[in-house]
């Protein structure tokens, strides 16, 4: 027994010296990564806003850009960007900094993680700062990232960057099946057909499809929500810790993409498989992001479209992206300059100006009005499709167990995928699996 209590000792120790030597790797890192974001930048007597983020790429540049023009416009508060590379990282480096005592002014999270902050009394309540505003922000805020936002009738987090899923379709593929390029599927039956017919339209001589009507991603745990909703279905029931996966909307769900795969109209690609499919013309309709348009876009050399999910029993899209806190480090001037960057840049015009360059949800409500909006869609009406399932959009339970939930669908619905057996065979087992979990949920 003693010598067991002396191992238990020793890998306690280990395990905290591990985990000092990676605080103190996050801190010296975050160090690094600060001092070049200022690089070359004058100081001045202005107040530093640290900022974390995990946007990269074109979405980075877009994000640079704006947190440079809100420093030039006036001369009281720094934001300085500090890019984190991915969510995940980003997420593991917020629980770090809690523990170091050393969180930034403002960050990207997901819901789970705010309700974490919350509990912890790290984040600032944003009412509290609204309450001084002559202006009703709030009564601005589109509806659904409202009340996505907000917890126990308090607003304790802003919507920064959401998305919904589109059906992205090859127009010249339309065209040359015969179909109306300017009418994409509206609901899944039709969805089917015309990946059937566009299928079936390019075969070669000896038979074989040149062209797949429609590609998903493999295990694709968004999509696959989203349809449990379009064909009427519920998620979970946070209170009583029940699922509903194994219900008679979640079998359609799963069986509607299997029968297309294993009728040979459909395809499942790993990541972005399908989205590389659709650039290459070797699929003619593919779902995903909003935001993919950005990074397909310049790669694209064919005429495409965008259009809403095609609706079920009911038309439904699920949210997804983050939204920004603003940390209590115990500075009222750092917590005032966090807000007046956070207000700007969700304001009417700025707010139009980064959903347009990104393609995220805008914010405000009268974002979607104001003439850089408008004349943006005049000139591209590939932009107008997220906005139209803004009145039906709803978000995911905000479960601090949910990401631990969706890896586990993940694994069974990829299981499906690759076996393609009744729908009920892992629906039934993961619905088992889901209540598990549920019922040992803190939240």
């Amino acid at each position: 027994m003693k010598q067991r209590g002396r191992s238990e000792t020793v890998f306690l120790m280990v395990v905290l010296a591990i985990w000092l030597a990676v605080i103190v790797a996050i801190r010296h890192d975050d160090a690094r990564k600060q001092a070049q974001a200022l690089a070359g930048v004058d100081i001045g007597n202005r107040t530093q806003i640290i900022f974390w983020h995990a946007m990269g790429g074109p979405l980075g540049d877009v994000m640079n850009d704006l947190i440079n023009r809100f420093n030039q416009s006036q001369d009281r508060y720094l934001v300085k960007g500090v890019g984190m590379g991915s969510y995940d990282t980003l997420d593991k480096k917020i629980l770090a900094s809690i523990v170091a005592r050393s969180a930034p002014d403002l960050s990207q999270n997901y819901e789970t993680l705010t309700k974490k902050l919350l509990k912890a009394r790290k984040i600032v309540c944003l009412d509290d700062l609204l309450a001084s505003e002559s202006e009703d922000i709030k009564a601005d805020i589109v509806p659904v990232l409202l009340r996505n936002n907000t917890y126990g009738g308090r607003l304790w987090s802003f919507p920064f960057n959401k998305s919904v899923p589109v059906l992205y379709y090859n127009k010249d593929l339309f065209r040359q099946a015969g179909l109306d390029p300017e009418r994409p599927p509206r609901t899944l039956e039709e969805l089917a057909s015309y990946a059937r017919h566009l299928t079936n339209h390019f075969r070669n001589e000896k038979g074989e499809p040149t062209v797949i009507g429609f590609g998903t991603g493999k295990g694709n745990v968004w999509m696959f929500l989203c349809r449990v909703l379009q064909f009427g279905g519920r998620l979970v029931d946070e209170v009583e810790k029940k699922a509903f996966f194994a219900d008679p909307p979640a079998r359609q769900a799963l069986s509607f993409i299997l029968d297309m795969v294993k009728e040979g109209i459909a395809i499942e690609g790993q990541g972005f498989d399908h989205q590389n499919d659709f650039k290459a013309q070797r699929v003619a309709m593919i779902e995903n992001s909003i935001v993919s348009k950005v990074f397909m876009e310049g790669g694209i050399k064919f005429d495409f479209g965008v259009a809403p999910l095609p609706a079920g029993a009911t038309h439904a899209v699920i949210l997804s992206g983050t939204n920004i806190n603003i940390f209590d480090n115990g500075d009222p001037e750092k917590i005032r300059g966090a807000w007046e960057f956070v207000k700007w840049f969700t304001s009417t015009e700025i707010g139009a100006e980064w959903s347009v360059r990104t393609t995220y949800l805008p914010v405000r409500m009268s974002s979607l009005q104001s003439r850089y909006f408008l004349e943006a869609q005049k000139r591209d009406p590939n932009l107008a499709p997220p906005y139209v399932q803004l009145e039906y959009a709803s978000f995911e339970p905000r479960l601090n167990v949910w990401f631990e939930i969706r890896d586990l669908m993940a694994d069974f619905l990829e299981e499906a995928s690759i076996e393609k057996g009744p729908p009920e065979k892992y629906l039934v087992p993961m619905n088992a699996a889901v209540e598990r979990i549920l019922a040992h949920a803190s939240d």
